[in-house]
């Protein structure tokens, strides 16, 4: 595979013929093996005491505070047996495979998929009417409806290992599994096909895995540079001394979380009308946070606390009006929405010449030296993509969607997972969640129980839990991975392969321990607010829509066409005028749940990068560097301690994050 251009110079050179070079080697594959079982337990361990998950945010800090140890391990090989140290590639293969593997674990896949799977059959009553309303149309292949097996698991003192209960679960979880293996390896073949494009013509920084790539280097900087030392100590001291006053409550705290410290809630200030339609305003500082916002471009920080801020200004200006309705006016979901698309479609058309050259090479024409270098050729991976859209839509099919919905679904879901991929290519941002935008939602808001019948919305609600947020899966990480083979020679090829390998091994996993640990301690009991939340989520949206009855919804529509259009015009703004500080994607990205509590951060980090550039020299990106990685380090490796702490010891301790 070709290196990316001005990408030569290698951290650790390797002879070619050494075999630690491609990077997916026999012992990296055996640490993987068995990392994937403690990792999701791990996950699952979080998950059942309520701790916020690590897959919200961009950087999955499990998986840092794993690649960390491993790091430090592999210093102690270096200096004693070199031989035996992991190579850098090494290294990094395993980053992407353990990433790849956390995915199945996190909040909007394995998580809430289990809850939809069980939640029309444990919270069906006569008061809820569920069972005349659409019971006839749940799909019984990918939902458990055994009571029994369902009790048990809510009370717990039960074990998965007794017949009676692993029996209800056996074929569900089969079919999940398969789905998830099949919708996630198509995306590798997409991770080809745009590859070139993203990291040789774009020239796309992925500044989420400059973090690993720093770490992973044989002689790291940024452990050289004093400001690393001093970011790191400041976010490891607040991390620290917070954790510690869960302890000991006569130690002062330092208030860097929402709602950590009340009177910094400025909602408290905003009660009378039209201000309390504002939402939530609270000023945080999250050191991690923080550390991100200083690796995105200086106008993409910016950008986000901008257009936060202007967002709760236009709701304040819809409720002095008096414009403010139940339908949901004015649609910010929905201008989000626009605005993701206009992300991908801008770059599409921008790069029409490229995908036609690999469209040509698809079909088998063109010159073959197009596609020589990729980890595939492109025939190969878009028959990779293919089969993996095929099979997920006659999964659709199968379980009563028509034929039309179950490919329009897959169709924007695929969409979706590509703009979540540039969004991370592109930006790096802390948290790229696309909160109730997936095609379960935006086909039920959109066409309505007039247009899709009760069939089709009830087979969608099935799928609503991988649609929900789109925020871990494994798409952009096969990218950052394809990105890394660019700049240090590991073969993506195997890497590829080797990450659609984990997939159905870590969803398996994953299923398995939610419900071990589901049925010793009890779902119901033991499980905080979640699970009775999680498993009616998806119902109750179905309920909703089949209730109210409704046609296509023409407001909603409108408001994503202009959502498109003013992202495109912000677009075309900026590529006439260089020196335009907004970048249009804080438009689409700023509607998020969770920027609300990282707009403080980014607003912090545009201040340092702003006051850095315009009075020191071209020697302070360096030194921004080192204390974002500080920062980022700090935070995260203390956090990661406590949670650890908690997990061993039962005792709830401090959380760094949300």
């Amino acid at each position: 595979m070709a290196y990316l251009p001005g990408e030569e110079e290698r951290a650790q050179e390797l002879p070619i013929t050494d075999p630690r070079r491609v990077g997916v080697t026999a012992r990296v594959l055996l640490i993987v093996a068995v990392l994937i079982p403690l990792d999701t337990y791990f996950m699952a361990d979080l998950h059942r005491r309520g701790i916020e998950d690590p897959t919200i945010i961009a950087l999955f800090w499990n998986v840092l505070f794993l690649f960390v140890i491993l790091r430090a391990i592999n210093e102690i090989f270096q200096r004693l047996t070199p031989r035996r140290a992991l190579a850098q590639q090494e290294l990094l293969a395993l980053w992407i495979l353990v990433s790849v593997a956390t995915t199945p674990t996190g909040i909007d896949t394995v998580k809430t998929s289990w809850g939809t799977m069980q939640g029309y059959a444990y919270f069906m009553s006569p008061q809820n009417n569920w069972e005349q309303l659409f019971g006839e149309y749940v799909p019984e292949s990918m939902t458990v409806n055994d009571l029994g097996a369902l009790e048990r698991l809510w009370m717990g003192d039960h074990s998965i290992f007794d017949e009676q209960n692993w029996r209800a679960w056996t074929g569900p979880i089969s079919r999940w599994t398969l789905l998830f293996t099949f919708m996630w390896g198509g995306s590798a073949g997409l991770a080809v096909i745009f590859r070139k494009r993203w990291m040789e013509r774009e020239r796309m920084s992925f500044p989420i895995v400059q973090v690993p790539f720093e770490i992973s280097r044989p002689t790291i900087p940024s452990l050289r540079m004093p400001v690393f030392w001093v970011a790191f100590s400041i976010a490891a001291g607040i991390t620290l001394l917070n954790g510690l006053r869960a302890f000991y409550p006569g130690l002062p705290q330092i208030p860097v979380k929402m709602g950590q410290e009340p009177t910094l809630d400025l909602n408290r200030l905003l009660t009378g009308h039209p201000w309390n339609a504002m939402g939530r305003v609270y000023p945080a500082f999250y050191p991690f946070g923080i550390g991100l916002g200083l690796l995105i471009p200086q106008e993409l920080s910016l950008s986000m606390w901008l257009f936060f801020l202007l967002w709760r200004a236009e709701a304040v200006l819809v409720a002095w009006l008096g414009w403010t309705s139940s339908s949901g006016f004015p649609f910010m979901k929905e201008q989000s929405f626009g605005g993701y698309l206009a992300i991908l479609g801008f770059s599409l058309w921008a790069g029409r010449g490229y995908f036609k050259q690999v469209w040509d090479r698809i079909l088998g024409r063109g010159d073959p030296a197009f596609d020589a270098d990729e980890p595939m050729r492109y025939q190969t991976a878009f028959l990779i993509f293919l089969a993996g859209f095929v099979a997920v839509t006659m999964l659709g099919i199968s379980i009563r969607m028509t034929a039309a919905v179950a490919t329009a679904f897959f169709a924007q879901y695929y969409i979706m997972t590509m703009i979540v991929g540039r969004i991370r290519a592109e930006m790096g941002l802390p948290t790229h969640e696309i909160e109730r935008l997936g095609p379960t939602v935006m086909q039920g808001n959109l066409l309505g129980a007039r247009l899709l019948g009760k069939q089709n919305l009830t087979s969608l609600s099935v799928f609503f839990g991988f649609t929900r947020g789109l925020r871990n899966i494994p798409y952009p990480h096969m990218l950052e991975g394809l990105y890394l083979s660019g700049r240090t020679g590991l073969s993506g090829r195997r890497l590829l392969f080797a990450c659609m390998a984990v997939i159905p091994l870590a969803t398996a996993l994953s299923y398995f321990w939610n419900l071990y640990l589901g049925y010793e301690h009890g779902i119901g009991a033991d499980w905080n607010k979640w699970m009775p939340w999680s498993s009616q989520e998806a119902w109750k949206q179905l309920e909703g829509w089949l209730v109210a009855d409704a046609g296509f919804d023409w407001a909603r529509t409108v408001a994503i066409i202009l959502g498109f259009a003013f992202y495109f015009g912000l677009q075309t703004v900026r590529s006439i005028w260089v020196w335009w500080p907004i970048h249009p994607a804080g438009y689409a990205l700023s509607t998020t749940y969770y920027m609300q509590f990282l707009w403080m951060p980014m607003l912090v980090a545009w201040a340092i990068k702003s006051i850095a550039s315009r009075y020191s020299g071209r020697g302070a990106v360096r030194h921004l560097q080192a204390v974002a990685f500080g920062l980022i380090l700090g935070d995260v490796m203390m956090g990661s301690v406590w949670a650890v702490y908690s997990a061993v010891t039962r005792v709830e301790t401090y959380t760094f994050w949300p």
